[in-house]
Order: structure tokens, then C-alpha cells, then sequence
């Protein structure tokens, strides 16, 4: 089996966390260990691939190498949202694998175009093991499509699908669909089918079938369920 730790993205600033949000629209999880007292979890933040690949690619963040093993994670911490404000303090159970987000600078508004070209995520690196596999691919070219209308995605396991899709941010707004990115060309089964579009209507969300092709224009399908038909 391989390191269950290789390919996440994770975001450790409080104050890069709520910049990716609000001025952004990336939400991520939190997946820190829970408080002693209440509920929720707590930093770092963990980005869907998805999001962590148009961050990169638009130039709105930096993804950081982690630390070698036997450094500690502050080596590569210490960057990490200082224009955001402070890094917190964070112990050595961090783990080493995973990527880490910087913020390059303090800013509002659309980022400006990157100083350097941006990586080719498109590739598979020790780090980085999504590029290149069809089914995030496939994602990525959704993701980056409802995105770039304004939409508001987190991911949609819970509800079958690849994204929840809100109209506007998750904290405010129920989401409005699931939107499921099925391989090109395979075959739906039809009680798949029906079951879907029953949960997300039972849910109020409608189920959106996504077809994005390599090099095309990704195109939509909505489905929702009528009992009474």
C-alpha cells in the first residue's frame, strides 16, 4: 500500500484559510483533531486536489515541499501564510508528506498573472501523484468550468457525486446540486441512474451530470426526479 499521506494539500494558516474562502471561493476541510470542548475540527485545512491545482496553476498560491523527515514540519511552515498573519504553533505530529499552501502575497481581488510559469500539475511527482490520472483529470476540467462561472464547490462524497455546487459560499447557501463526473463513454446504469436523481431530490439538490473531454468544452446535464410522473 502507499503512504495514505502522499498527495494532500494542507493549509495551516488561520489567516491564509479565510483568504482562500473569501476571496477565493476554495473551502476545503478541516481535518486537525478535534477541541476538547465543542464541536467541528480545527486547522490544518485539507484542499480536494481540485482545488489545490487551480490555485496553483492561477498562480494564487504556492505549493511547498514538505520538510524532510527528522526537520519537523516549521521549516516549511514558516512561510506559510505570513502575509496572512501568523503561523501557528504546530507539533511535530504534523505529517511530513503532505503538501503545504503559501500565499505569496496579501491582496485583494483576482491574482495577478504568476512572476513564473506555474507547475505542470498535469504530471505525477513524488508529491503530487493525482497528475495525470484520468479521473482527477476529468474533475480538474469541471472543477475549473463551474468555478470559473462563479459557483462555490466543496467535495460531494456524502451525496454520491464529485462536488456539492452552491451559488454562493457553503457557510451561507445550501447547495444547489451534485455534480458527478462519470468516465467518457461508460455506461450509466439505469437504477444507478434513477437512485441518484431520488437522493438528490430527496435532499433538494438536482443531479448534474458532467461530461468534460480532454480539449473540449464540458457539458451539462441536470436530472431531477418526478414521483408523480
Amino acid at each position: 500500500m502507499g503512504d495514505p499521506e502522499r498527495g494532500r494539500v494542507l493549509v495551516w494558516g488561520a489567516g491564509a484559510a479565510r483568504a482562500l474562502r473569501e476571496r477565493y471561493r476554495v473551502s476545503g476541510v478541516l481535518v486537525g483533531a478535534p477541541p476538547r470542548r465543542g464541536r467541528g475540527r480545527r486547522l490544518p485545512l485539507q484542499l480536494l486536489p481540485e482545488e489545490a491545482r487551480l490555485l496553483a496553476e492561477s498562480g494564487a498560491a504556492l505549493l511547498l515541499h514538505p520538510p524532510e523527515r527528522g526537520e519537523g514540519p516549521e521549516a516549511a511552515l514558516a512561510e506559510v501564510g505570513q502575509s496572512c498573519g501568523p503561523t501557528p504553533t504546530c507539533s511535530s505530529t504534523a505529517p511530513p508528506p503532505a503538501l503545504l499552501v503559501q500565499l505569496p502575497t496579501a491582496r485583494e481581488g483576482p491574482p495577478p498573472p504568476a512572476p513564473h510559469p506555474p507547475p505542470d500539475l498535469s504530471r505525477p511527482t513524488p508529491h503530487w501523484p493525482h497528475g495525470g490520472r484520468p479521473g482527477h483529470e476529468r474533475r480538474y476540467r469541471v472543477y475549473r468550468d463551474l468555478w470559473g462561472r462563479g459557483l462555490h464547490l466543496t467535495a460531494g462524497g456524502k451525496f454520491g457525486g464529485d462536488f456539492l455546487v452552491y451559488p454562493g459560499p457553503p457557510e451561507r447557501f445550501h447547495a444547489a446540486a451534485v455534480a458527478l463526473c462519470p468516465p467518457p463513454g461508460a455506461a450509466l446504469a439505469l437504477g444507478a441512474l434513477v437512485a441518484a436523481a431520488r437522493l438528490g431530490t430527496h435532499v433538494r439538490k438536482t443531479l448534474l451530470l458532467c461530461a468534460a473531454p480532454a480539449g473540449g468544452a464540458p457539458a451539462y446535464t441536470s436530472l431531477q426526479w418526478r414521483g408523480d410522473l
